[in-house]
This record gives C-alpha cells, structure tokens and sequence, in this order.
C-alpha cells in the first residue's frame, strides 16, 4: 500500500512527520518499504499563464511566447507541442534551478531571447515521462510557487502489509490505525447522499447469494466522460503509485485508494436487460480491459446482464461494457461485497492480479459498498457532471459479529508484562472495539466490520501488545527445564538411515511435494489428488511417490553432463482413501524413503569398469533394512508399468508389501525425454522400517566353525530367498550362517531348472562340533528343501 503523507495527515487530529509515521507504523507490524519525496528538487518555478504566442521567424517547430509570471510579463520561446494561448503551465524564471543541476539562465533561441523556460512534468522530476507542457487548471493563480500550489513538500509511503490486515488498504485505513496507536482521534470520513433526479435503473439479480450477499448499482445519464480529472485528484492518485486515465476510472481509481472499495463502472447503453450475479457458464468468453480474452471457469464469479458476463467479479471488467472516454455518456455504477474465500486465488487462475482482487482475496468491508456508491456518484456531480438514478441495492447480508472472550490473566501471561484493566479497555476503544464487561478483567469483545483476522482471544491480545508498543516489552530469556527424554533402542531415526546412503555414495535430494499432472499420468492409474490453488499448473498434483521427483532431479544432472547419479529423498506421500471411519481427513501421508543409482560404481578410473546394476542396488538397500535387525525377502514384480518386468522385485516383512525396487522401464524414459540407460530406483515405506529389533549379544565361541558346501537343483521359478528361507527352517540351532556363492543354469539340468550353491556354517559354544553331528544336520536340511521347494541335491 502506497499513499501520500499530506493525504493522511488530512484525516489526523495529530500532524505526523514521515520518520514518526515510520517508526510507528514499523513498530506495530505494518512494515515501511520505502519513503520517497513526491518529485525532484527544483527551485524559482512558478504559474505562469502564456498571454499571447508567434511562431519563431527562424523555426517551424518554436513559438515566442508572452508569458505572465504575475510581478510581470516575460518572452519565453517554447518547442513544446501542446503549447496554446490561454494556458498555464509552470514556469522556470531565470536562476531556477531543476532537476539535475539544470540552472535556468538567459538565452538566445535561433537568435531570439528567452527569459525562462514553460516546463513538463518530466523535467520538474514529477513524472518519467511527458508529451508536453504540464497543462494546470484554469483557476491556478498566476505567480505563486508550483511547489505551494501542488503541495509538491509531501513524500509517498510503502507499507508492506500481511496478508490479515487488509483493513489497512487504503489511505483512511492507515489513519485509523495510526490515530489508534497514537491515542488520538481519526476524523470522521464525510461524504453527500445524492437524491435520485431520474427514474433509471437496473433490477439486480443475485444468483451466487454466497459469493455476492451486497451489491448497488446506480444509473447515470448525460455524463461528460472528456472532463479533465482535477490536478488535485491526479496527484493523489500518482503519490500512491496509480496513473491517471480517465475521469470515471480516476474516480473510481481514487474511491479504491482513500477507503479500500474497488468500484467498477459500465456503459449503460450496451448493457442487456437486469444485472445479474451468477457463476459462469460452461466454456462462457470474456474479453478483458487488458484486450485479452478469456473463456472462463465454471467456478467464477461474473456480473452479467441477461444475454452476456460483463466483468470477472471482483477482478476486472470486460472490454465490451467499459467506459469510452468521450464516447461513453451514460454509465451504470456498481458497488459490491463479495466473499473474500470465493475470490481468493481466482485471479490468479487466469495469471491476473489485480488491485482489486487484492482487496477482495483479503476482505473488504461489508459496510463500505453503500457509502462508496454515494460517495462516487458525488464526485462524479462535481467532475464531470450528469443525471442521477436511484440506487438499486440487493443486500443479503447482515453484520454477525464473532464475539471473543479475552481476559486480563491471559493477555499478561501472553505478552509477558502487566497491563491493567483501564488500559485493555482503553484499547478497544481505540480499535473501534465493542466489549461487554463479564467480571473482573474479562470481557465479551465483538470486532468491527472491517477486522476480518479478529476470531481468539490470542487475536485480541496481539492487539493489546502492537498498541502497548512491541519495543516497549522488555526482552527476557525464556525459561527453559531440561526434560529427560528416553530415547527406545527399537527406534530408527531418520538421521541414521540417510547417513547409510550417504556414506554409500548418495547425495539428498529435495523436491516439491507436487508434480506435474501429466507427470502423475504416467506412472498411476488413479489420479493424484489436485490442489485447489497450485503455485502453478505444472505443480498441481499431490505427489504419490518419490519416484517421479527424483527423476527430475536425474533429468537435471544429466543435462548438466554428470555420468554417476545417486540421489534419495525422503518425505512424504499423499493418498486419497475411501474410509468413512476416519473423519478428519479424507486423505492419507505415509512417509517414505527412495532412491535412484546410475552409471559407474565409482569414478571413472582405469581399472573399476562396472555400473550400478539391480544387485548393486538391492545391496544398498539391504543395507538400509539390515539397520532393523528383521529378516526381509525379495520377491518378483510385474504388475508396476514404470518399472522393467524380470528386472524388479516387491520387498515383503512378514507377507507384508513395504517397499520395491528395480530398473526404470524404458517407455518412462521415453516420455519424460530422458536419453540415457535406466536408472535403477527404489522406494521403502518408512513407518515399516523405522522399527527395529532391540540388539542381542551373543557369547564368541571358543571353538571352531565348520563350513560345508551343498547345491541344490530347483525350478527356476524358485527365488533365492524361498530357499535360503527353507534351509533356515530346519531350526538348527547350530546353523549360524547361510551364503549363495554360485548359481548355474544350462542343458545339463533342464532348461526348466536352475542350480543354486550355499555355503553353510555351523558352531557351537559347548565343544568341537563332530562330522557324525554335521553330517545329520545336512540330511534335515534337505529333506527340509525338498519337502518346502522340492530341491534335489545336485549331483
């Protein structure tokens, strides 16, 4: 919010300076951006009205002005375009010097002498831009210092305002809270109701009652849409940042600037029949002021007669139904409320913002639509003229104010010092608060129309401390009591298994938590589940796996000419569930930890030549699960499209499904152009593995382990692990160690088999284990085998 300090300070029973206005405003959460004069320095420029005018003997494009500068009359030569007998522009006397160290003296044009200079905006540092003299209004008094007559001693101010104060968007807003923080009074804004002179109206429709609950309109005929905007209303308007474009848009323009109501005004006579509020129809166009056009979402708010939308509620207006300077005569003016959460984000579904649908996003006082209608059309009167309507008003809301308990006990504890009872209320009161007193330093608080964030009590009491002063609470060191926190040997950290990756050889990466739609096509059969208001629409779905975020990271390190990828993330994933049992949220977030390896094991060197394949990969996250001290098992996958069939396999604890791993498929490669070999990826479910076994230690043995070799022939649908998980059933105590060292596939088994070699080891802590006791155990391990996956001995 930007706005002139003169402009404030006419609504201030106290007169602030810029630095007080800063300090305090700074000081109570409204944050100065930036504070700057109004225009360059200049000095010795008056009024000076041009009492005749030649052109130059010598010059086509000069003209030998008699100037009148009120003490007396002076030849000026002029260049300027726009320049015309009768005018007043401000006038460089000789000596004055402008912006940039121009000085002013005497001097000759083409041989003609020139004793000043008629000036532009542009070079009195008022504008970055002119097309010609600055034309002043025809009352201006000659003579008197162009600085005094456009109270050019003034600076803009920036507020950088949160989000929850949009009652402080607009200059009297801001003189409210100051008059609150100062403890003084704020006038009263003052404005003229305008009887009706005509009977013109429009009926107003509200269909969307939620979106739109208050809505005005007025008629106004025979208005002069030519009229100059007063010099007065133009520089208000440039103090706060706003160009002029047109009397009806200035005014407007100004309505929005001095109390915070967006306005917005039609051509009557293109208009179709009743206004209507409704939401827009299916694949319904608009084109917009800015010449865009626009087809429009069912979910938007528009102001419609009976054939056509006219305006994106609250946003902007419609080419077709705005008003033509000079072409426009009768125009039809509305003021509205409108739902701040049926506006929020609109706007920028359409990659718009507006200042107006800044105000509404943030909330707009319900109450000002009613005064900014009588207001406008008063200053449309005085401006540019015309006949006057009556107001058609539909008003479906009524003030429902949310009444807050806040008590002294809390607002002390709080804000960390003792205020009293007299100086709570004394705040309210300044805050335009209305309160109940229920007993001894409590109250029944009820906010005004305009204080949209005010809903706890905490609310209230961040009221209490921004006008006590937030410098003025003295700075303490909190109380802190150390608590023992036991800390369970069953649990992983986090921590614990991200440094197993990185001293693996993998590098974090962090993602956005939303992809692409199209992204999520690719890899899910059901649909993710869609924000209501995404960043951008490349990131508007919930991600339902690391996966596709980590490839993008791989994409980016491709292209930046890196041969040896690994990376894992760890967060969270969201899923949309069916269970009407759970009544918080219909949605699921399972935290999870992927990863992705590609390309060499190591660095390029002469001697290490091979590549991060599924084995090397399943080691790693072996690795990982071996933390949890649990027996897991790897078992085929085909049913996941994005990874290589015969290539990837479900990891299971105990029949459950926590995790997969395997080789990218190539098709996904494809559509995401990636040019490369597949990667190899994984991706666990961290709630399964986050438990681990608490540590058993065992007594070393003193006597010597015994190995024996044994292959087996099984069908080559048999895993690795459906064996090893068949020798460990055998439950030899003396079994401490199963390892597979070989396996063999050829015609000398049958294509249909295939041979795996197992090393066992056995020991005892009693004594030397003996052949005869060796040699039973291997006999209950095969009958186990062949009794659980039918192995042979391989002979």
């Amino acid at each position: 919010m930007k706005f002139s300090q003169l402009w404030l300070n006419q609504y201030l029973e106290h007169q602030f300076d810029a630095d007080e206005l800063s300090e305090k405003l700074t000081a109570a959460g409204l944050e100065v951006d930036a504070v700057e004069p109004v225009s360059a320095s200049f000095t010795k420029v008056v009024i000076g009205e041009i009492q005749s005018m030649i052109k130059h003997p010598d010059a086509d494009k000069l003209n030998v002005c008699q100037v009148d500068i009120g003490t007396e009359i002076v030849t000026i030569v002029c260049g300027a375009p726009n320049v015309f007998v009768g005018m007043k522009a401000p006038t460089a006397l000789i000596g004055a010097v402008l912006p940039g160290d121009f000085k002013i003296k005497k001097s000759k044009l083409r041989g003609q002498e020139s004793f000043g200079m008629l000036c532009s905006e542009k070079e009195l540092g008022i504008s970055d831009e002119s097309n010609g003299l600055m034309i002043l209004p025809n009352d201006a008094p000659v003579g008197q210092d162009i600085r005094a007559y456009l109270q050019l001693n003034d600076v803009s101010i920036e507020v950088d305002l949160t989000p929850n104060r949009a009652d402080c968007l607009s200059v009297y807003g801001i003189a409210r809270e100051v008059a609150a923080l100062s403890d003084s009074h704020c006038k009263t804004f003052e404005f003229k109701t305008v009887h009706p002179q005509i009977k013109d109206k429009k009926e107003i429709q509200i269909k969307a009652q939620n979106a739109c609950p208050i809505y005005y309109g007025r008629v106004i005929k025979n208005v002069d849409t030519k009229a100059q905007t007063p010099i007065w209303m133009k520089e208000r308007l440039r103090r706060s940042g706003l160009r002029s474009i047109s009397v009806i848009v200035d005014i407007t323009n100004y309505i929005l600037l001095e109390i915070g109501q967006p306005m917005h005004a039609f051509d009557f006579d293109v208009l179709d029949g009743d206004i209507q509020v409704r939401m827009a129809n299916e694949n319904e166009k608009l084109t917009l002021l800015d010449e865009n056009q626009v087809v429009l979402k069912k979910d938007t708010l528009v102001i419609a007669d009976d054939k056509k939308a006219l305006a994106m509620a609250g946003i902007m207006g419609g080419l077709e139904s705005s008003v033509q300077s000079g072409k426009t005569t009768n125009i039809f003016l509305e003021s509205a409320f409108f739902t701040p959460s049926d506006i929020a984000g609109k706007a920028r579904g359409y990659g718009l913002h507006t200042d107006s649908s800044h105000r509404y996003e943030r909330g707009v006082d319900p109450k000002l639509a009613e005064k900014a209608i009588e207001y406008a059309t008063q200053l449309i009167l005085e401006i540019a003229g015309g006949s006057v309507g009556p107001v058609s008003a539909c008003k479906l809301w009524s003030e429902k104010a949310t009444e807050i308990t806040l008590t002294l006990e809390k607002t002390n504890r709080l804000l960390g010092i003792k205020v009293d009872e007299a100086f709570i209320e004394n705040v309210l009161m300044r805050l335009n608060m209305r309160f109940n007193r229920l007993n001894d330093g409590a109250w029944q608080v009820s906010a005004p129309s305009y204080r949209f964030d005010m809903a706890i009590e905490e609310d209230l009491i961040e009221e209490v401390g921004r006008v006590y002063g937030y410098q003025n609470i003295p700075f303490t060191l909190p109380k802190l009591q150390s608590v023992k926190k036991e800390v369970s040997e069953k649990k992983l950290i986090k921590h614990t298994l991200k440094s197993v990756l990185v001293n693996r050889g993998y590098y974090e990466s962090i993602n956005y938590s939303f992809i692409d739609p199209k992204l999520d096509e690719i890899f899910f059969d059901v649909a993710g589940i869609s924000l209501q208001n995404p960043i951008s629409q490349d990131l508007s779905v919930m991600r339902q796996s690391l996966i596709p975020g980590i490839l993008l990271s791989f994409k980016n390190n491709l292209n930046r000419q890196q041969s040896r990828v690994r990376l894992f993330e760890e967060g969270v994933c969201f899923y949309e569930h069916n269970d009407s049992s759970i009544k918080d949220s219909p949605f699921n977030e399972i935290a999870k930890i992927a990863g992705l390896a590609y390309g060499p094991l190591t660095t390029p060197n002469w001697k290490e030549k091979s590549v991060s394949d599924f084995y090397y990969v399943k080691s790693d996250v072996e690795a990982l699960l071996a933390l949890t001290r649990k027996s897991y098992r790897f078992d085929v996958c085909d049913d996941l499209p994005w990874l290589h069939p015969g290539q990837s396999a479900y990891i299971y604890h105990q029949n459950k499904k926590i995790g997969v791993i395997g080789v990218l498929h190539p098709h996904i490669l494809k559509q995401m152009n990636i040019k490369s070999k597949a990667p190899v990826v994984f991706e666990l479910d961290l709630a399964e593995i986050e438990n681990k076994d608490a540590t058993q230690f065992e007594p070393v043995s003193k006597f010597p382990s015994v190995n024996r070799d044994i292959a087996f022939v099984v069908d080559r649908k048999i895993s690795v692990d459906a064996l090893v998980a068949s020798v460990k059933a055998s439950e030899l105590s003396a079994l401490k160690k199963v390892e597979v060292f070989d396996l063999y596939e050829g015609e000398s088994i049958g294509h249909e088999n295939k041979s795996i070699a197992l090393n066992l080891t056995f020991q005892w802590l009693e004594k030397t284990l003996t052949d005869t006791e060796i040699n039973a155990w291997m006999d209950t391990i095969i009958k186990q085998v062949k009794a659980d996956v039918g192995g042979e001995i391989r002979s």
